[in-house]
């Protein structure tokens, strides 16, 4: 039976009106929502929040921040608590910083790596070093040097000593960046080999609860000097015909963490050792090849750059923390420490390396400096 005009439109309108009513339910519930996750809501009595804070831009101008006036104690979670350590750390890259990070202390001694008793248990927040090259470079002739031992394994067992004593100093959460390069054997009795020292290193230390984290590749930019004798370019072998063998111009920076929680240093700490977005970025990539390989001529036959030092010390401790280098040769992580606001620790069982690392370091810390821990003092103990 068909329904009249007017029953049409009354029941046209019944279902507009169960339509409209439905609309407005949704309409309440959608801004319910959108204030239930942190958004600002309309204006029908529902809770209003303030639109959050812009991170900060490398480009833009920092904030000029009073450190005398300023609040320095945030938590991590605190509202704007990231800009503000990062204005007051913009201060401190100009400024002398305050007491006690304003002084760091340096030890020298003469001693075996594979015996840091007189280093307290737990005292280290990094370690940053780079153990010797296995029978590839000429050191000074001792019978305790590492890089002499012949066999590959039983230089391993020895290398083994020396992270079973890092992992025993290092505080629980702390690191060891270990710079280190496969060794490349050149040819004999028509054999070429790599011995895979970097791979060896990362599954030994599990023994000593040291967890092996992604390494980066750093790329030397070579001058043409590898670990053993070839033809000055890339690659062993005759030009132009196939069969080559390439060079291993690369090193590898391992990361081996000691089990612990993650430390929560104070908030001035913090503000101290800060990094730019633009160090955000180009450090904390798998591959680094901005710093070229450094020079023999200080008179060590494996030593790395003190930019190489600086960047580690900075991605991977704190202001007024403490850095060892148990092979620490002529003294370039200790250079870098001082450089950086570190309190620094530096072993090496040759004596002739020690002293060319005691004059450096007697040069670094009479030097005055204008901002950052501008004072510094040096222990050589033999």
């Amino acid at each position: 039976m068909r329904k009249s005009p007017v029953a049409r439109k009354t029941s046209y309108a019944s279902i507009g009106s169960k339509k409209s009513a439905r609309t407005k339910e949704q309409e309440q519930l959608y801004f319910v929502r959108k204030s239930a996750n942190g958004k600002p809501s309309n204006s029908n009595g529902f809770r209003h929040h303030r639109p959050k804070e812009k991170r900060g831009d490398a480009s833009a101008p920092p904030r000029v921040v009073d450190p005398d006036t300023a609040q320095i104690d945030y938590a991590d979670n605190e509202r704007g608590a990231i800009n503000k350590l990062l204005a007051l750390n913009e201060y401190y890259r100009s400024h002398p910083w305050p007491a006690p990070f304003d002084r760091t202390e340096h030890r020298l001694r003469l001693g075996d790596a594979r015996d840091l008793c007189w280093i307290p248990n737990a005292s280290i927040h990094l370690i940053v070093t780079s153990p010797p090259y296995w029978t590839l470079k000429k050191y000074e002739r001792n019978d305790n040097q590492l890089g002499e031992v012949e066999d590959y394994n039983a230089f391993l067992d020895e290398l083994d000593k020396v992270w079973n004593e890092c992992a025993r100093v290092l505080v629980p959460g702390g690191r060891i960046c270990c710079v280190v390069g496969d060794v490349c054997i050149p040819r004999k009795k028509g054999r070429h080999r790599v011995m895979p020292l970097h791979a060896d290193i990362m599954v030994r230390v599990r023994s000593f609860g040291l967890d092996a984290l992604t390494p980066i590749l750093w790329f030397k930019i070579a001058n043409g000097l590898t670990e053993a004798k070839g033809n000055g370019a890339g690659f062993y072998g005759k030009p132009y015909q196939p069969g080559a063998i390439i060079k291993n111009d690369a090193e590898y920076i391992l990361f081996l963490r000691k089990g612990g929680e993650y430390r929560s240093p104070l908030s001035i700490q913090k503000a101290l050792s800060m990094l730019t977005r633009k160090e955000m970025k180009s450090w904390l990539r798998s591959a680094w090849v901005d710093i070229k390989g450094e020079s023999t001529r200080r008179g060590h036959p494996a030593p790395y750059p003190q930019i190489l030092a600086e960047r580690l010390i900075k991605l991977f401790s704190f202001a007024g923390d403490t850095v060892l280098d148990p092979f620490v040769g002529t003294g370039t992580t200790n250079l870098a420490a001082i450089a950086t606001g570190r309190n620094s620790i530096g072993n090496e069982i040759e004596a002739a390396y020690l002293k060319i690392a005691e004059q450096r370091l007697h040069l670094a810390t009479a030097m005055p400096r204008a901002f950052g821990a501008t004072y510094s003092t040096l222990t050589v103990e033999r």
